[in-house]
């Protein structure tokens, strides 16, 4: 009898510190999904504002080049002007 109870004990403390580690390793798994979330969020929050700027400056870039060719258009077109203006008043 005295080896069922001393048996008995044992168990019953084994079962006891496996329940605790077993609460233990829940609390930190939670902890660690709580980081892992936190991470994934800011992670999120950073991806977007690197696109963001990629954008804003793609969109700095389009608006620079549409200016310049603009003013190449433009200085062309002038060019152009006089060299007809020329031409006529050679022909003339």
């Amino acid at each position: 009898m005295e080896t069922l109870s001393f048996v008995l004990g044992i168990a019953f403390v084994v079962v006891i510190a496996l329940a605790i580690v077993a609460v233990y390793a829940f609390v930190k798994v939670n902890k660690l999904e709580e980081q892992v979330e936190e991470i994934e969020r800011q992670l999120s929050q950073e991806i977007e504002r690197v696109y963001r700027n990629q954008h804003e400056e793609y969109k700095a870039i389009y608006e620079h080049i549409s200016n310049r060719v603009r003013d190449i258009e433009s200085l062309l077109d002038s060019r152009l002007d006089k060299l007809q203006n020329k031409k006529q008043l050679l022909k003339d």
